[in-house]
């Protein structure tokens, strides 16, 4: 049975500890899949606000160099029809032209087919529409078209010496990571801490791809974000251990008391066996002489009281096996008026003992419930404490009182005591104190069991404690109401 529990012990912490090892393997790449996309989110979350950023600085300068060519005091705009082509040609002229470079460009719309021989409000709105989409299609590739000088001038200041506001991109970077679900602090281009997470480097420059200002968020408390977003994930594993580990403690727990139980069971066995063949070999033995041989009458009835002894032994012994058994079925019946100090002096008279037994009755208490049971079970506690009364000199003492509305039963020896590992474990069925092969005191664990059954029936309870300096003290507490 050992190397049985043995076996199913190894095999059971091996379940466990793969049952463990799959969950954090699990917890492990959940956490792994959860980071990449938190990555994934924050670089995408910093392209996002780039180019968004970029869009709003591109609004800007379109919109400004819009206002440039509807301002007559600074562009003078002229349209005519050239029958060569058979195009629309506008002039482009400055008011105030430059010392250096060209002053006026003379321009067609490609797919314009209208003809226009003069300039008119809506053929000056379709010129300045397209000079705008050309103008924002060339900021994003990083260059300036010089129409004029003045405007080609005016545009790079607008365009390329005002840069993109900081806080314009943290505004747009905490949008974008919102979308995504990401509510953390963040700051631009720091040092990495070990803590916080880099994102990519993007090119910020007004002039990108042929200028580098590149810009990195470190982004932070990252640990803590993604432990949130894995919390029920983590919970779920951390339940299913504790329910794992539970049913492998459950599991073992009911392995070992299976082991004390077959132990118990055993021990038992051999003990009732003993007991058993004790009268019967006893019984057979005096049938057989009283068979074989001649004896007078005194012979003949000494060897009957002989198998009427050794009978009532095994009676004794079967009744109490059958009284226990039937208190585990059934209730007991509590109708008896009991004059308790009456009950203890009678016991104590009853009991053939080698040693003193002192009463001090002082309860004057009358009981209800079942004399046949309350005595005898007191007489088992009394009989206990007469067998490990070993000394010349040794007492049993029995007192009896009343505290706080409740009678009081003390049964005291002073034997070798109960170690405190077994005062818990005496009252169980079939249990007795291990002693090796060794049984000065003869049993077989259910006179305690049968005391405590008797003692909770009558709603009261039993305690097992030292008695000082040496010894037992078996205290019941029952109620008088």
């Amino acid at each position: 049975m050992k190397r049985k529990i043995l076996l199913a012990f190894a095999l059971m912490s091996v379940s466990v500890a793969g049952i463990a090892a799959l969950q954090l393997f699990y917890s492990y790449t959940t956490y792994v899949s959860e980071r990449r996309q938190f990555e994934r989110d924050c670089n995408e979350a910093l392209d996002e606000a780039v180019d968004s950023s970029f869009t709003r600085y591109r609004k800007i300068v379109t919109g400004t160099f819009r206002s440039w060519l509807n301002d007559p005091s600074f562009i003078e705009i002229t349209a005519r029809w050239n029958p060569d082509v058979k195009e629309t040609v506008f002039t482009i002229k400055e008011r105030q032209p430059s010392p250096v470079g060209q002053s006026q460009i003379s321009m067609s719309i490609g797919d314009l087919k209208e003809r226009f021989d003069s300039i008119t409000p809506g053929s000056k709105e379709l010129l300045v529409n397209h000079m705008v989409s050309q103008v924002d299609a060339e900021l994003k590739k990083g260059y300036v078209w010089f129409y004029t000088q003045k405007l080609g001038d005016s545009l790079t200041k607008i365009a390329y010496d005002t840069p993109i506001e900081k806080a314009l991109l943290k505004k747009e970077y905490k949008v974008a990571l919102e979308k995504r679900g990401i509510m953390l602090p963040f700051f631009f281009n720091g040092k990495g801490d070990g803590k916080s997470y880099q994102t990519k480097k993007v090119n910020i420059s007004l002039r990108r791809p042929h200028k580098k200002e590149m810009l990195q968020v470190s982004v932070v408390n990252v640990d803590l974000f993604l432990l949130g977003q894995l919390k029920w994930v983590l919970a779920g594993s951390i339940l299913l251990l504790l329910i794992t580990l539970f049913c492998f403690w459950y599991t073992l727990r009911l392995l070992l008391s299976q082991q004390k139980l077959n132990a118990i069971k055993d021990d038992f066995i051999n003990n009732m066996t003993h007991e058993i063949n004790t009268p019967l070999t006893s019984i057979a033995i005096t049938a057989e002489s009283l068979k074989k041989f001649s004896h007078d009458k005194e012979a003949q009835e000494n060897y009957i009281d002989i198998i009427l002894h050794q009978s009532s032994k095994l009676m004794s012994l079967t009744d109490e096996i059958l009284t226990s058994a039937r208190l585990e079925s059934s209730e007991m019946e509590l109708q008896d008026m009991i004059a308790v100090d009456t009950m203890l002096q009678q016991i104590a008279a009853q009991t053939e003992s080698p040693v003193q037994i002192s009463v001090t009755a002082n309860s004057n208490a009358t009981l209800q419930g079942n004399k046949k049971h309350l005595d005898r079970a007191i007489a088992n506690l009394i009989d206990n404490a007469v067998k490990y009364s070993t000394s010349t000199n040794s007492v049993v003492e029995i007192r009896s009182s009343i505290e706080n509305g409740e009678l009081l039963i003390a049964i005291a020896d002073n034997g070798p005591g109960i170690p405190d590992e077994h005062k818990e474990a005496v009252f169980s069925p079939f249990y007795r104190i291990p002693s090796g092969n060794i049984h000065n005191v003869k049993g077989y664990g259910l006179g305690l069991s049968y005391v405590k059954k008797v003692i909770t029936a009558h709603k009261g309870s039993i305690l097992l404690k030292d008695n000082i300096p040496n010894g037992s003290l078996f205290l019941i507490k029952l109620p008088l109401s």
